[in-house]
């Protein structure tokens, strides 16, 4: 069974005509091979995407993914909160009385917006987050 874990490359027309080989220490093939599968990545393809990344520390287009679909699952559970609060504020404007689940709802969209707002401040670029 092949033990890869990344995806493979698109493929180049006419082949990839280079290929880059290189000498390792165990502690250290073992360590980039981690990294690799915690990336979602094949080694290889994880030490291309680590080479070429705009500046050190820079995100890998893996990263750039994930990072944008947790803020879609954040978004998504805003919507569905503010759906359900303006259905009990509608219910409130109607019958005069607070839905009893209000309380719960509120500090559900309470809790969605603090993490909304720690996605949106890890993946802020360094010197641009509002103060």
């Amino acid at each position: 069974m092949d033990d890869r874990s990344g995806r493979r490359q698109r493929r180049v027309e006419g082949g990839s005509p280079k290929r880059i080989n290189c000498r390792t220490t165990e502690p250290t093939y073992d360590r980039l091979h981690a990294l690799a599968k915690a990336a979602g990545l094949s080694l290889p393809n994880y030490l291309i995407q680590s080479g070429l990344r705009d500046r050190p520390g820079a995100w890998s287009l893996r990263q750039q993914r994930w990072w944008a679909e947790q803020l879609e699952v954040v978004e998504v559970r805003l919507i569905r909160i503010g759906t359900n609060l303006n259905q009990m504020a509608t219910a409130a404007n109607a019958t005069g009385e607070l839905p009893e689940g209000l309380s719960g709802a509120l500090a559900y969209f309470n809790e969605t917006l603090a993490r909304h707002q720690a996605v949106l401040d890890a993946i802020a670029p360094a010197g641009t987050r509002a103060a």
